[in-house]
């Protein structure tokens, strides 16, 4: 069988043709996923889940799965043909192929001479949002368009499919679109743990439904909201709406998928295909120099071809103007120099830009930088620039200013990190999909004679324990011993103390309106007024940004356009003789932190406390660094469900308590550095 056009290729056709190329050729070309990790599996278990809301039998969910994969892909289609001969039938998995196209309808329904066709996503929408709208243009817009494109091209193909197998031409389709509702309230205890995550032996992910999940759910709510897209499917099929039409289908649906799917069977690099656009610099098809595949073969470069074959520019090992790494950041492009005028004069690479359209001659000398009271975006976007065009790796610091700053401080310094989980499908009884799950946290205290220590931390991960209201009470019992200044890097800690304080209101805690109180005191919430620059709810202790701090009086060069605390701790390491000297080569602890295994041997140590009292190779990674993040998306969703025995389950604890002192240790590290240098 010939390798045909899927509903993967097409969405990465929708962003560009060519990817779609790359995509098919993914063996020999590098790709970088900018998703979470475990995301992917997180969405099976919705999609699961689905197919027992709507009935589907578990001997109806077509198997796509097996060693050989063109055999797998003519048995599916075989499968889904014997099935919809059948009056009425429900099908997950239902395979519709023709010459050119092959799509997998996650929930098909047949009743007589229609197809009900639902695509299954686990992106959340509220109870009464609108999931699209029209102007009075007839133009659409919607957070779910891509989702809404995704199955218009499922409908596009069952009915190429019906034309060319005259037993089925009868049939008519419907499409629908099946999200997370986020206003629903789960009422089943432990349901993600009804849906149980496997691997098979080949890397298959599949999902094992417990035996009595069907009585489970009986007269339960369902976290899901159905949305007709059908109407809005077969205007886009027949470019009845003017931006879709236009800005993602050349002037034709039909005849963009059409010519898109011919090149991707016969794979023909098509560069006349491409749609060049801003959204070039970040596509994900790119090779970091000399990476390799598992078996140790150089991957190509898909994003540098383009420029070679379009433009005749060589990007390899160039920082190019608005990639995801390295491009111009910090708060976005200014006006005078969006990408399309950069586009249109063929500047690509950041080389190619004059950073005194940032900041003129005359005000971008190291004297001019120190009388700042702080570093603009435009100083920054300047200060990158220059420095990848001349090679200078000299930081630059507002002494005077971020000493004017830092006197406003009360000591003792507090220092805090969160890891948080969300998903799809609810852990705990009473969650709503996609609610904050705040599993950990580290806490580091400064003193103002330069001492400092790790002062604790919490981390609960134990099966089916709601850890929210217990690690706020914990976070309150470390704070609340004194009235020193509390610092977190980014805004994610001032959102998930929020987002706990309602779940807090909403409870029969006993000690809710302290608690409450405690989140209020020390947090922000509501808009900001940019006259006073308060927001609308201030805590008297709000905690300070300690990102926004960095960006205002720092930049090294090594940190490129990113404030992430992983570039901004080895810039501050590296950038000073004093750290080079006390904390010697460990200048980047972050990769430097050991692998999983290195944690459980340790364990096995100390004795047998925490026995491997079951086999988990199935999930078990030995060679995994918590080092991104914290755990991932997956692993808790396993520990939640009991996956992990007890070695590698207190093995993956001391890992994540690690990681999450080194995020607050960095932040001690940004102080140190500031406090050292403005004496």
């Amino acid at each position: 069988m010939p390798k045909l056009f899927t509903k993967s290729a097409f969405n990465q056709a929708v962003e560009c043709p060519m990817r779609a190329y790359y995509y098919r050729n993914g063996k020999e070309y590098a790709y970088h996923y900018a998703g979470p990790d475990g995301i992917a599996e997180v969405g099976d278990q919705f999609g699961a889940l689905a197919c027992i809301y709507e009935g589907v039998p578990s001997e109806n969910i077509i198997q796509r799965g097996g060693a050989n994969p063109i055999e797998a892909q003519a048995k599916s289609i075989a499968d889904t043909l014997e099935l919809l001969r059948k009056e009425n039938v429900d099908i997950g998995e239902a395979a519709f192929a023709t010459d050119k196209f092959l799509v997998y309808v996650d929930i098909l329904h047949k009743r007589g001479d229609e197809l009900k066709i639902i695509e299954v996503k686990s992106k959340c929408i509220g109870a009464n949002e609108s999931p699209y709208k029209f102007d009075e243009k007839g133009n659409i817009s919607s957070d779910y368009l891509e989702k809404i494109l995704d199955v218009t091209f499922q409908k596009y193909v069952i009915l190429q499919f019906i034309k060319t197998h005259s037993e089925f031409s009868h049939l008519k389709v419907h499409a629908s679109l099946m999200l997370v509702n986020s206003d629903a309230e789960c009422d089943v205890d432990s349901l993600s743990s009804l849906l149980q995550i496997k691997f098979t032996d080949g890397g298959h992910r599949e999902i094992e439904c417990a035996p009595d999940i069907h009585e489970r759910l009986k007269g339960e709510n369902r976290i899901d909201r159905m949305i007709d897209v059908d109407d809005v499917c077969n205007k886009i099929i027949a470019d009845e709406i003017p931006n879709i039409k236009e800005d993602w289908f050349d002037g034709c649906f039909v005849k963009f998928v059409e010519k898109v799917a011919d090149m991707y069977v016969n794979n023909r690099k098509d560069y006349c295909n491409c749609r060049f656009s801003a959204q070039c610099f970040k596509c994900p098809f790119y090779a970091d120099e000399g990476q390799k595949d598992s078996k140790g073969n150089v991957l190509q470069n898909g994003r540098a071809e383009c420029f070679q074959n379009l433009f005749g520019v060589d990007i390899v090992g160039k920082a190019l103007i608005n990639e995801t790494k390295g491009g111009i950041g910090n708060g976005g492009l200014s006006t005078s120099l969006k990408n399309g005028a950069w586009l249109e004069k063929k500047k690509f690479l950041l080389s190619d830009i004059d950073e005194n359209e940032y900041v003129p001659t005359e005000n971008a000398t190291p004297e001019a930088f120190q009388k700042r009271a702080a570093l603009s975006n435009n100083d920054l976007r300047y200060l990158h620039v220059h420095s990848t065009k001349t090679g200078c790796n000299e930081p630059t610091f507002l002494k005077e200013a971020a000493k004017a700053e830092m006197s406003k401080w009360n000591y003792p310094l507090h220092f805090i990190d969160f890891e948080t989980y969300q998903g799809a499908v609810p852990l705990f009884k009473g969650n709503h999909p996609n609610e904050e799950i705040a599993y950990q946290f580290s806490h580091h205290i400064a003193y103002e004679d330069g001492t400092f220590k790790h002062a604790g931390d919490f981390i609960s991960l134990e099966s089916g324990k709601f850890p929210n209201f217990e690690f706020v009470r914990e976070l309150k019992r470390q704070l609340e011993k004194d009235n020193g200044d509390i610092f977190r890097y980014d805004i994610h800690e001032n959102n998930i103390l929020n987002a706990i304080r309602v779940q807090l209101i909403n409870s029969n805690e006993p000690d809710k309106d302290d608690l409450v109180r405690f989140i209020e005191d020390i947090t922000h919430g509501g808009k900001k007024n940019k006259k006073t620059g308060l927001h609308d709810c201030d805590g008297a202790r709000d905690m300070k940004d300690l990102k926004v701090i960095t960006q205002k009086y720092f930049y090294h060069p090594s940190m490129g356009s990113s404030n992430s605390i992983k570039q901004v701790m080895p810039a501050i390491l590296h950038s000073d003789p004093y750290f080079r000297e006390k904390y010697g080569d460990d200048m980047d602890p972050y990769h430097n932190l050991p692998s999983l295994d290195v944690f459980a041997e340790d364990v096995k140590k100390e004795g047998n406390a925490f026995p491997a009292d079951f086999d988990d190779s199935d999930v078990w990674n030995a060679d995994k660094q918590i080092n991104k993040g914290g755990i991932s998306k997956l692993d808790y969703v396993l520990l939640q469900a009991g996956r992990f025995n007890k070695l590698h389950t207190e093995a993956i604890r001391r890992a994540s308590l690690k990681y999450c002192e080194l995020d607050t240790l960095s932040m001690v590290r940004i102080w140190e550095y500031f406090k050292i240098l403005t004496k």
